[in-house]
């Protein structure tokens, strides 16, 4: 019998993408003049270094963490799909929200595991011993969950965090994917409760969403067993210079990620005075809406080029933070279906 596995969607790379929460610009000049020297120096007739040790200094120097406490891979979603086919298995539960990333499901499909999830309010926000009491219910063997959550932008604090950490026996892995946009981080506790896990990625904040490297953060003494068992060989050689020599500049990436903020409250607060649809606070480089005549919205976006995030069957959708130019023209299409809907009301 053919096993029915939750699919991811699809982006489209046509128009002014503000659909999969990507950086608006490309790398800096001159890092890609010193990626450009670097590749030049590759033995491309070798295998990668398995054991990453620039890459993860580099980046547990960042971090202010250990080296130990790494693994890396393509993306935070394999890091995501190592842990779930790790821990759970036929007959075996990952607990999550709803909504969260897609992904979660479709990871724990492949295993045949049982996905349960936990409604939140439609801004993000839950009540976490009401969350922890539903899980013990379902005796839950995995929680996973977005924080900033995608797509709600909602992000819980340290505190939150760590009453359903302490709650749970097994394993609580928080997916930090847009952390950089917040200052919620749950890296500094990873060394003290075993049981947490933390993965980050470079594809969001750092421009790196074409390279595909993502981190899994641990205990470093749960992060030895998870060497134990991880496939080698995860990432390129290319992928581990580039990544490298990306981490080192990371400073130089941290005004671009304070305008992104900047941006995200200025675009908040002028979305919030157009009738006919609504947004939520977000913490995370988006915005998450919901209006009253979707088809008529994206209608209008088509006609400027521009791409959101549609969530089929619903009234919701998802704009990510861009440039200035770029939020500048999703605001004119917003009022441009302000306008229309105020013809039609």
């Amino acid at each position: 019998m053919t096993k029915e596995i939750e699919t991811y969607d699809q982006h489209v790379h046509e128009g002014i993408l503000l659909n999969a929460n990507e950086l608006s610009m490309n790398l800096p000049y001159s890092i890609l003049t010193e990626i450009q020297k670097e590749i030049m120096k590759i033995d491309f007739n070798r295998y990668p270094d398995d054991d990453y040790a620039p890459l993860f200094d580099a980046y547990a120097k960042w971090m202010h963490i250990k080296p130990e406490q790494l693994i890396a891979g393509n993306g935070s979603d394999q890091m995501l799909g190592m842990v779930i086919g790790t821990v759970l298995s036929k007959g075996k539960t990952l607990y999550t929200l709803s909504p969260d990333f897609s992904m979660y499901d479709y990871y724990a499909s492949s295993y045949e595991a049982k996905v349960e999830k936990y409604p939140t309010h439609v801004d993000g926000s839950f009540d976490i011993q009401d969350f922890i009491e539903k899980g013990k219910e379902k005796k839950a063997d995995l929680i996973l969950f977005s924080n900033p959550n995608n797509p709600t932008g909602h992000c819980l604090t340290e505190e939150e965090v760590l009453q359903i950490v302490k709650a749970f026996d097994g394993p609580v892995v928080i997916d930090e994917a847009y952390m950089e946009f917040s200052t919620h981080t749950m890296i500094p506790y990873v060394e003290k409760y075993p049981n947490l896990f933390v993965t980050r990625t470079l594809s969001k904040a750092y421009g790196l969403a074409g390279l595909r490297v993502g981190f899994l953060i641990g205990n470093e003494k749960a992060m030895a067993e998870y060497r134990k068992i991880r496939v080698p060989y995860l990432l390129s050689t290319v992928s581990q210079r580039i990544a490298t020599i990306v981490i080192e500049h990371a400073e130089d990436f941290q005004m671009e990620i304070q305008s992104i903020i900047q941006y995200r409250e200025e675009m908040f607060d002028k979305l919030c005075m157009l009738r006919y649809m609504t947004f939520y606070p977000s913490e995370a480089n988006f915005l998450y809406g919901q209006c009253e005549d979707k088809p008529l919205l994206m209608e209008c976006f088509k006609k400027a080029n521009i791409v959101i995030r549609d969530y089929a069957g619903s009234d919701f959708f998802r704009i990510t933070i861009g440039n200035r130019e770029e939020n500048e023209k999703v605001l004119q299409v917003l009022q441009m279906y302000a306008r229309e809907r105020m013809k039609h009301a």
